[in-house]
């Protein structure tokens, strides 16, 4: 009888621990897993998730060719790899621009691999991999630009009075489907000769350049517009206007590195200051103009550019015309950086003066500046 009792006990005692591990393994399924918050969407920030879970807040700037270009008030000007963004969320209104042409514009949210734009209450879904582009609205003008202004002077005194300046300036205007750009710099020197007081000018030169493209697909754009004014003292040039078109091909975007080629048909016209005898103080030529641009970020705060070149045209207009530039930017403190940039033009063939002296063929020049992007 004792043995019966034993065995009933033991086999009571094993039930109620099995169907309390039973329970407390329901309980545990039961309790919800721990997952990492989510921001407060304030109304005044666009928000970027990355594939890492980290989040930013601040400023769509654009989006092309698979990166990404946003704007943090920490961390300033970010371009990341679109394949690292898993969420997406505008404050204002965006464009956007699919492979197949299409353009629509509204509050933009990716989210779980799906793009929607919202509009009116109405939220239209697009493929994902069928977008092409996204830029702030028109709605939004004021978010299409930004610019810089770069300013290097250098004032000597004393045995020699010497005054030097570099100015450059430039705005950009990026949409889903278009950019347009414009760049002007003047360069001017000049010394005081302390035995007679004269002034005499050592440099004096221009350059306004201007461009709009329209991209039609991730690595061919259509250059409608490539503009170019000269004008320099020193090469006899009173003004040299130069209109162009041209096709443009991606070579390389990536998040650090882009690098493109254009070429295309010109036409060029130019007024010199002082010429001979029965030569013309005016030429006009058409021809070909090819260019490239390269950037590469060195650093999160160190960048570094370089472009080129060269107009084609008749000898009486100057032959071959190179231009090239490069030069490092260096992030000092917000929105304040410090450049360092070298110019070099050569002109194969530059107009003589009246009394036949021939400019020389090639100009170069290196420049210390301060600059503010806005």
């Amino acid at each position: 009888m004792k043995i019966f009792i034993t065995a009933m006990f033991t086999k009571v005692i094993i039930t109620l621990l099995l169907l309390t591990s039973s329970i407390n393994s329901y309980a545990q399924d039961d309790k919800p897993k721990w997952q990492t918050p989510s921001p407060i969407f304030k109304q005044k920030f666009d928000w970027v998730r990355l594939v890492s879970d980290e989040w930013l807040k601040g400023d769509i700037v654009s989006m092309y060719d698979e990166t990404l270009e946003f704007e943090s008030d920490e961390l300033n000007t970010q371009t990341i790899d679109f394949d690292d963004v898993t969420e997406l969320r505008s404050r204002q209104w965006q464009s956007i621009r699919m492979f197949d042409g299409t353009i629509d514009e509204g509050y933009l949210v990716l989210k779980d691999g799906q793009l929607s734009l919202i509009k009116g209450g109405v939220i239209t879904h697009y493929e994902l991999n069928n977008l092409l582009s996204i830029a702030s609205s028109g709605k939004n003008e004021r978010d299409l630009w930004d610019g810089y202004i770069h300013l290097g002077i250098n004032l000597r005194g004393g045995n020699t009075v010497q005054v030097d300046y570099t100015f450059a300036a430039g705005a950009q205007r990026r949409s889903a489907s278009s950019r347009f750009k414009v760049d002007y710099s003047a360069d001017y020197s000049r010394y005081e000769d302390q035995d007679t007081n004269e002034k005499k000018v050592t440099a004096n030169s221009d350059r306004l350049t201007a461009s709009y493209d329209w991209f039609f697909s991730p690595k061919i754009y259509f250059r409608a517009v490539d503009f170019e004014y000269i004008s320099d003292e020193f090469l006899n040039l009173d003004y040299r206007i130069h209109y162009g078109i041209a096709l443009g091909y991606h070579i390389m975007d990536t998040s650090r590195t882009t690098w493109d080629v254009n070429a295309g048909p010109s036409y060029q016209k130019s007024k010199y200051i002082d010429v001979q005898v029965n030569e013309s103080d005016n030429e006009k030529s058409f021809g070909l103009t090819l260019g490239t641009n390269f950037t590469y970020e060195v650093t999160s705060d160190i960048d570094y550019d370089a472009a080129y070149s060269i107009q084609m045209v008749d000898e009486a207009s100057g032959g071959n015309i190179h231009h090239f530039q490069t030069g490092l930017e260096v992030e000092l403190a917000n929105d304040f950086d410090l450049d360092l940039t070298f110019y070099a033009d050569r002109t194969e063939s530059p107009k003589p003066n009246s009394e036949g002296v021939i400019p020389d063929k090639s100009d170069y020049r290196l420049v210390i500046s301060f600059g503010y992007d806005f």
